[in-house]
């Protein structure tokens, strides 16, 4: 499986478009989206992501993840909105 079938709907282009972004440049910039629990509710994860290399070749994608608060979410969410 992929870690996509994970991501709320609303988010996966932003996702996808951030990983898109970390391949060509080596690094995502900040992403906040929302990923699915065990228990089936969705928390909201802020993350920025960064390519390494091995032997002067991409060998994998390092991301560091932060839970959100449901209203920190929200908010992006609204600036987000706002922005486009």
């Amino acid at each position: 499986g992929s870690a996509y079938q994970f991501l709320h709907p609303a988010d996966m282009i932003y996702c996808a478009e951030n990983h898109v972004r970390v391949v060509k440049t080596g690094k995502s910039g900040m992403t906040v989206f929302r990923v699915l629990t065990k228990r089936g509710t969705w928390v909201w994860l802020q993350a920025s992501a960064w390519l390494v290399y091995k032997g002067g070749e991409p060998d994998c994608i390092i991301a560091r993840q932060r839970v959100l608060s449901n209203e920190e979410g929200e908010e992006h969410l609204r600036q987000q909105n706002l922005q486009l």
